[in-house]
């Protein structure tokens, strides 16, 4: 169902808001989709642009590469 809602989506900026959003915890839907192994959700190319975007930017991407990799 999040696959669907991604993909009616056009506004890129909103979709990175929406995927920016922390929760109680600090956790924002990336992290959260990453420790639930939700890989239909990572895997979406409208994720991968906005993961893509992020990592291009200024936001912080400090941490190790392997804290956040899976043996998927």
């Amino acid at each position: 169902m999040i696959i669907e809602y991604i993909e009616s989506v056009d506004d890129e900026n909103f979709l990175t808001s929406v995927m920016l959003e922390k929760d109680y915890s600090g956790r924002d839907s990336l992290q959260i989709a990453v420790e639930l192994e939700v890989l239909d959700l990572i895997q979406a190319p409208k994720v991968k642009a906005v993961i893509k975007r992020i990592w291009n930017s200024d936001y912080d991407t400090s941490g190790s590469f392997f804290e956040m990799s899976t043996p998927f």
